[in-house]
């Protein structure tokens, strides 16, 4: 009888096991786990999640509506945006009758340029606003809702952020200039801007300056001037971007940031995590758009909402 030692032993199982043992490299449920929970490899492209919080992934039912019929709406579309003055009556109509073929495509993945091109009247703010009105019907207004939700709230953000930011300083001495008249609409624009402050996220993620090409993937208003000052103005014109496209122009910085929020339903996209709170907020309790699903808010951040109501 032959007798092995405990090494050899030892020895003779881990060949065994190197040999027959499955590598789990080649597991699936290894492989999504490290989907899950590892980190992106450097280098990769960083793209702008098309995942839902809104579980509309699936697309709306599209009824009524062929190829056929589709491509004659396209074509009045495509007619209308040559106008110089389009007829606004038949762009609603035929918008609205394209909504549901549209957002299919944009559930299934069509590329940001791909429907700005086929659909050119997204990239104006009203049909912006117009489309976040059929995806949410409650919404009313979309515009009308972020003034009144804001007038509500604008002293108390501009006095939670007070002196925590260089634009406070910008902003009191554009108060100074401004005209009685033009005093709420001017503390509507600050406390919009504001807002990130208060969330103690950050700004610069979400309006930039002059040329430079946006940090990241999501929804940015990119001002066309090279300094803050005439950002409290009725007039700061900027360009609405997202995936380094632009997708709309705006006169004024309360119009682009409703552009850019209304970005995130139109093309069904997650909250980043820079600005996740602050675009919480205006969902909730600006624009009052509660979509039943969403996980209770950080301790922290309640704490914030509470001490502007």
């Amino acid at each position: 009888m032959f007798l092995f030692n405990k090494h050899t032993w030892h020895m003779s199982l881990r060949r065994k096991f190197k040999s027959e043992r499955a590598p789990l490299v080649d597991s699936e449920a290894v492989r999504r786990c490290k989907e899950k929970f590892g980190s992106t490899r450097r280098g990769q492209p960083n793209k702008c999640q098309r995942t839902s919080q809104r579980n509309v992934c699936q697309g709306p039912c599209v009824q009524g509506e062929d190829l056929l019929s589709i491509d004659a709406h396209l074509k009045v579309l495509q007619c209308q945006y040559q106008k110089m003055q389009p007829d606004t009556m038949v762009v609603h109509n035929r918008m609205q009758q394209t909504f549901a073929w549209r957002q299919k495509e944009i559930a299934d993945g069509m590329p940001v340029e791909d429907v700005l091109k086929k659909y050119p009247f997204l990239g104006m703010p009203t049909g912006l606003c117009n489309e976040l009105g059929w995806i949410q019907p409650t919404t009313g207004n979309v515009s009308q809702r972020f003034r009144e939700g804001l007038s509500c709230v604008a002293a108390k953000v501009i006095d939670l952020t007070r002196g925590k930011t260089p634009l406070y300083q910008l902003y009191l001495d554009a108060r100074e200039e401004a005209l009685t008249d033009d005093l709420p609409d001017l503390d509507t624009r600050a406390a919009l801007l504001f807002l990130p402050y208060v969330f103690k996220e950050k700004l610069d993620l979400f309006v930039i300056l002059g040329e430079v090409h946006p940090k990241t993937p999501y929804p940015t208003v990119q001002l066309l001037h090279e300094d803050w000052k005439p950002v409290f103005s009725r007039s700061a014109p900027n360009i609405v971007k997202l995936d380094g496209s632009e997708v709309c122009r705006s006169s004024c910085i309360f119009e682009g940031i409703i552009s850019s929020f209304c970005l995130y339903f139109v093309f069904n996209l997650a909250y980043p995590k820079h600005l996740k709170n602050t675009l919480i907020f205006l969902q909730k309790y600006i624009v009052k758009i509660d979509e039943g699903e969403d996980r209770p808010l950080p301790i922290t951040v309640t704490r914030q909402i509470n001490l502007l109501y």
